[in-house]
């Protein structure tokens, strides 16, 4: 179709897939001479040379100086002002573009350009109201109470060094040296001094564990183990690893009584009041359990009552951000990595495909249902956060506009009230956990 100021440019549509097109332009010779000379007078305006006055150089003047950025400029804006006419013309909703292609640029001829975009196609939503789905709910019992003040006795554990002895027994916590050579070469990221190991625990690759459980206090040992396949270091990973250990220490851990000193340094008066607040607690988890077992099959339901295609590109980008969240917290946990294994690879594609997929539902059922999000409750999620990091709400305020943050902060809280919305109007069955479905 032509373009709304006439036979100056126009542009034609081809489409690849529901989700992709490509977009053809040729923009008549008049158009490019019209948008040469604003962008030339522009460069002319800041133009700053010795002998000129500013903004008083001659226009050929500027043009020999500034060719290259001048027909750039001229190509930058012609593409981005057609592309923008071409979302508006085809009401479209244009979220990426690629394969920008276009012929040698010359001022005094017609500009042909294309490019590839792609585009949310329209999603009918099947139902979502009245959804029948599962809620597990978890009961609490005695031995479950119990269970959790015996974990508690154990995160209250203390290490204590053994020196009777320099055996090493099976679940013994060791601090050791420890190092892993691939060819002759150290593997970097496997070096650890004074490291705090806890056997028994499988933690260690099963053939090191073996190695180390038959080793002696002050005992140094080098020996070869084959790590496996899906090693988070890149540079060990299925390789044949020559392993050196020492072993510095060795302790036992401690695990404390549940008695009046342990109440006392948990500022408890009886067991009785200990076993409340375990409950109360166990209660509060279990009731999140329950809430997110029922979220989670409300997605369930949603993607396999909804099926649709979406561009590509939201499902690399999602990709990427979840690998890069997953980078990050091994590098929090002190294990470096470059790259992430196969296995979590995988797993990370099906986390992106349903979440990108729940997204755009999501979307959609907020602008059938008018559910929006105000600038006040976004104001509220700022304050909560500078208050949680102590600091002020300006500051916060404005590294979330900078990075251009804003708009991920009012989809999450449009996200929650969607969700809130569909569980009130859900046919929820209660069920015991672990039913089969």
């Amino acid at each position: 179709p032509p373009l709304p100021n006439g036979d100056s440019m126009s542009f034609k549509i081809e489409e690849i897939s529901s989700t992709e097109k490509k977009a053809l332009f040729d923009i008549d010779k008049d158009e490019v001479a019209k948008t040469y000379l604003s962008v030339v007078k522009l460069f002319q305006k800041d133009a700053d040379l010795k002998g000129f006055r500013k903004g008083k150089v001659p226009l050929k003047v500027v043009e020999s100086i500034y060719t290259e950025q001048i027909d750039e400029e001229i190509k930058t804006r012609i593409i981005n002002d057609n592309l923008r006419v071409l979302a508006a013309e085809e009401k479209i909703n244009i979220v990426k573009t690629s394969n920008l292609q276009f012929k040698d640029f010359d001022k005094d001829k017609k500009f042909q350009f294309s490019f590839n975009f792609e585009l949310i196609p329209d999603i009918n939503l099947g139902n979502y109201k009245s959804l029948e789905v599962e809620k597990e709910v978890f009961s609490i019992e005695q031995k479950d109470i119990d269970k959790a003040i015996e974990n508690l006795l154990v995160n209250f554990a203390s290490n204590e060094e053994v020196v009777k002895r320099k055996k090493i027994q099976k679940k013994d916590i060791l601090s050791i040296n420890f190092s892993g050579e691939v060819g002759g070469v150290i593997v970097k990221d496997l070096v650890r001094e004074n490291a705090m190991i806890e056997l028994g625990n499988d933690s260690l690759i099963p053939d090191i564990e073996i190695k180390i459980k038959s080793m002696t206090l002050n005992e140094e040992k080098i020996f070869d183990v084959t790590y496996p396949k899906d090693f988070p270091i890149a540079e060990a990973a299925g390789k044949v690893v020559s392993c050196k250990v020492l072993i510095n220490k060795i302790y036992k851990k401690v695990i404390p009584k549940l008695d009046d000193d342990f109440m006392a340094k948990l500022g408890i008066e009886s067991k009785e009041k200990l076993e409340e607040r375990v409950a109360s607690d166990l209660e509060r988890s279990s009731n999140e359990k329950s809430e997110a077992s029922l979220r989670r099959n409300i997605g369930d339901k949603l993607i396999n009552d909804n099926q649709f295609e979406f561009p590509l590109s939201f499902l690399s980008d999602e990709e990427k951000r979840l690998e890069s969240e997953y980078l990050g917290r091994m590098n929090e946990k002190g294990i470096k990595m470059n790259e992430v294994d196969e296995k979590t690879k995988e797993l990370i594609k099906e986390s992106a495909l349903r979440n990108v997929k729940l997204a755009l539902i999501f979307a959609e059922i907020s602008k059938v249902e008018n559910i929006v999000v105000g600038e006040e409750e976004v104001e509220q999620v700022i304050s909560s956060i500078a208050k949680s990091q102590n600091t002020q709400v300006s500051k916060v305020k404005n590294y979330y506009k900078d990075n251009n943050l804003m708009d991920d902060v009012k989809v999450k809280l449009t996200d929650e009230k969607v969700i809130r919305f569909l569980v009130s109007e859900a046919k929820i069955k209660e069920v015991k956990p672990n039913v089969v479905k």
